[in-house]
């Protein structure tokens, strides 16, 4: 009998003002995120709304701006 061992991934995004903090895994999360911005413009107009909120989050973009206008 084998045993599964379970893999757990921890994700650390800590945003203080204008610093963020992050483990490894936190770090390749908003890398990955910063990348869809390449995608912006092929986005729905409700994708460009969740991207601009998750940028908002993480301290990318101020909480009443919007990443790029179209």
């Amino acid at each position: 009998m084998t045993t599964k061992t379970e893999t757990i991934k921890e994700f650390y995004i800590k945003v203080k003002g204008e610093e963020t903090r992050v483990n490894d895994n936190g770090d390749k999360l908003t890398t990955l995120i910063d990348d869809l911005g390449w995608d912006y413009q092929r986005m729905s107009r409700s994708g460009r709304e969740i991207y601009d909120e998750i940028q908002q989050l993480l301290g990318g973009i101020d909480e009443n701006e919007v990443f790029m206008e179209i």
